[in-house]
């Protein structure tokens, strides 16, 4: 599961999605640099609200109905389709954002060990390799966020057994107002891999 991802400069942000996407983005009211974002962290979303465009900042993961201390960060597509009801329903719905990255970041299923007998996983950052930014499906509620996940292409499956839905900028606009189930498959999504130095 997706637990990083680094966001950047507000005015990054803003540049890519009023200059290069021409989007009618209301002018944010806020103030926010180049971070890695991790649970319980705070981040710009973009969303459609009271009839704007907008950047909104909000809590990445819901909060638990389980443990108030351990937020829900990512929601599996597919259980919008389930005919059991969950906490997502109403986000999925009505309550979609999108998280705008340089890059998001994912360990590998593999466990290795040092020569001290410690144990580590493999990590490795993703972007979208047509774009100076990468786009993920988010779903909002209140002052909160959670990252969308769906089955893992031949670039994450390796790697791990979800990924975050990745967004093309031609489909923004489906993920936001309309049917997105033609979105959930991402096996023609391209991704740039790129496998993190290990800290010792």
């Amino acid at each position: 599961m997706c637990n990083q991802f680094r966001v950047p400069s507000l005015s990054e942000i803003a540049q890519y999605l009023k200059k290069d996407l021409v989007l009618p983005l209301v002018e944010p009211n806020f103030t926010s640099e180049a971070q890695d974002i991790y649970p319980k962290s705070v981040a710009p979303v973009l969303l459609y609200q009271d009839g704007k465009l907008q950047l909104v900042q909000k809590s990445w993961g819901y909060p638990s109905p389980v443990d108030q201390n351990k937020p829900v960060f990512n929601a599996r597509i597919e259980r919008f389709y389930e005919q059991k009801t969950s906490m997502w329903d109403k986000s999925f719905a009505r309550q979609r954002c999108l998280i705008i990255a340089q890059e998001f970041f994912e360990s590998s299923k593999q466990t290795y060990k040092t020569n001290n007998d410690r144990t580590y996983h493999d990590r490795y950052s993703f972007s979208n390799p047509e774009q100076p930014l990468t786009l993920i499906a988010g779903i909002y509620d209140q002052d909160y966020f959670s990252m969308v996940t769906t089955q893992p292409n031949s670039d994450m499956q390796a790697i791990h057994n979800r990924m975050p839905l990745v967004i093309q900028p031609s489909e923004l606009r489906q993920w936001l107002f309309q049917n997105f189930t033609s979105l959930i498959d991402r096996s023609n999504f391209s991704l740039t891999v790129t496998k993190q130095a290990r800290k010792n």
